[in-house]
């Protein structure tokens, strides 16, 4: 290496006294920080030896290895954005109102659930291949009427009124609810690797309802109305739901089941939802 500096820098010095007599100022060269250099100031210009060995930074180096926090959220898959379907459960367990509330059969293609998981941790148990999964999300359920009927409720009970054909048909039928939510589920990677894992998570879901509506339109006479009703509709103000996601990479399917019924008990039917969707991956 010495050699090979003094034969660069007698090389420089022939060059520089060639020209010396006709530049006015220095040169300068940036280089890397941590490159090993060797400088020589001549007749007012300076030569820069740079030994490039490998341990000099290239720009192919700017990445580095995953903290085991940073790996364990890659290998998390709660975060993102959940759509799906609803629909309800009576107290037999068949997918139907109870026979004493067939206004609230639902239309599952109107039947919407939209869920932001907007925040997302991770216990580790046995490095990333098991963990406990919590979170948060805002979630919007929304259920499509059939029937032609007006969702009404008193203080101890929520009900419906059939509307005739004859005086007007809804073209949109749906009571929403708005749900805060945090899951509590047990989550399995059978990989390390973000990018070849099966993933499983099984656990429940405790949810805080935030806000209810009912929206109906319908046409008279040519006119068309937008009816609006925000009340809570004796709807359970806390809801718990069995649920499972399963998946490949950030591909995942979901499905929550109702514990607790969707009306506080005595106050309206007895009825369970089920949601089935699938996730996208967001963050």
């Amino acid at each position: 290496m010495k050699k090979l500096l003094t034969a660069l820098a007698l090389a420089a010095l022939t060059g520089n006294l060639a020209s010396a007599q006709n530049e006015a100022r220095p040169d300068t060269v940036y280089l890397p920080s941590k490159a090993d250099t060797t400088r020589i100031m001549l007749g007012g210009k300076q030569v820069i030896l740079i030994d490039m060995n490998e341990n000099t930074p290239s720009d192919d180096d700017d990445d580095e290895p995953m903290t085991p926090r940073e790996l364990s959220q890659e290998l998390t898959f709660w975060g993102g954005l959940d759509i799906g379907v609803n629909t309800l459960f009576n107290a037999n367990g068949v997918n139907a109102a109870p026979d004493d509330a067939g206004w609230l059969d639902t239309e599952e293609i109107r039947s919407l659930s939209w869920s932001f998981n907007f925040y997302e941790e991770k216990i580790r148990l046995i490095k990333n291949h098991v963990g406990i999964l919590t979170g948060a999300a805002l979630t919007y359920n929304s259920y499509g009427i059939k029937t032609n009927a007006r969702i009404q409720h008193s203080a101890d009970s929520t009900f419906a009124t059939v509307v005739p054909d004859s005086l007007y048909r809804f073209s949109k039928n749906k009571l929403r609810a708005t749900y805060l939510r945090v899951p509590l589920m047990l989550e399995f990677n059978t990989s390390e690797d973000p990018d070849r894992t099966f993933h499983l998570a099984v656990g429940a879901i405790g949810g805080l309802r935030i806000g209810s509506i009912t929206k109906q339109n319908y046409e008279i006479d040519g006119q068309e109305y937008r009816d609006r009703i925000k009340s809570d509709f004796n709807l359970n103000s806390f809801t718990l739901d069995a649920a499972i996601r399963v998946g490949y990479r950030n591909f995942t399917l979901w499905a929550n089941y109702g514990l607790t019924p969707l009306f506080e008990v005595g106050k309206g039917p007895e009825v369970y939802p089920l949601s089935v969707g699938l996730s996208l991956a967001m963050f």
